[in-house]
């Protein structure tokens, strides 16, 4: 499946210009090169690509996608460039950058699909709502989520100085930052007002909240049969998972729930 930009659906709290051009009143400079630490031992913190908006960047992930495959193919990031119509650096900042959010693995130009970004490549077809509520767990372990909480906990703020802070100490063009709130958009971590405030979605706020982060996982003792699959979910999570929940995580759930179905279309 090639999937370009004009065929992806339309995405609430998303700030970007679809064509891939920046905020109108804004100048630039040049983007960064080609970027080819490994994703597994690098440390430093990683922000998408400035030279794609956040649905082009979309399509260059589902498109990595299909071509990785359920086999688990070797993407190269210049081919997948060639045939997108970008070029190699936006393939590659854009397919490192998810690499850290859990969605690939891989280096210097060189990318595998995981399971997580398989299976939300694919839901992104049948439910795009859906597979942004999937994209919430990985995303939940990449450093901006922290960070994000760190200063939004305090209340609203706007989202030229959220981003500011999120790329405060990085290189690159300041649109990096804008970006970077929009894939937190994208993941139902954050949301904008019509203000142009961004503040925490319930995700977020029950990800940060201690109570119940210290409860020992369940154990299946021996004589106990293994439990049969489950495979209806809500939010990406089973019955037996939801049942688990701290009664504060459960809420956040059901308040996100109403937040998805206030956003999407009868």
């Amino acid at each position: 499946m090639q999937q370009n930009q004009k065929d992806l659906t339309p995405m609430e709290d998303l700030f970007s210009h679809p064509d891939s051009t920046p905020p109108s009143g804004t100048a630039f400079s040049d983007a960064l090169g080609n970027v080819t630490a490994s994703p597994a031992s690098c440390t430093e913190r990683t922000i998408p690509t400035d030279r794609a908006s956040l649905q082009r960047q979309v399509s260059l992930v589902l498109a990595g996608a299909d071509r990785s495959g359920k086999e688990r193919r070797t993407v190269a990031s210049a081919d997948l460039a060639r045939d997108e119509g970008v070029t190699t650096e936006t393939a590659t900042q854009t397919l490192r950058f998810c690499s850290q959010i859990g969605l690939f693995t891989g280096e210097r130009g060189k990318f595998v699909v995981t399971e997580a970004g398989w299976a939300i490549a694919q839901r992104w077809r049948e439910d795009e709502t859906h597979a942004r509520l999937q994209l919430q767990a990985p995303f939940l372990a990449h450093w901006s989520t922290a960070k994000t909480w760190e200063v939004l906990r305090a209340g609203p703020m706007p989202v030229d100085e959220l981003a500011r802070y999120l790329q405060h100490g990085l290189p690159g063009k300041p649109r990096r930052g804008v970006y970077l709130v929009e894939w937190l958009a994208l993941a139902l971590l954050v949301h904008r007002d019509r203000q142009g405030l961004v503040w925490p979605a319930p995700a977020l706020r029950a990800a940060a909240s201690p109570e119940g982060a210290g409860d020992p996982a369940p154990t299946v003792g021996p004589e106990q049969p293994e439990p049969e699959p489950e495979l209806d979910t809500l939010m990406g999570m089973t019955n037996s998972q939801l049942r688990k929940l701290s009664p504060e995580r459960y809420r956040a759930v059901l308040d996100n729930l109403a937040q998805v179905l206030e956003f999407t279309p009868a």
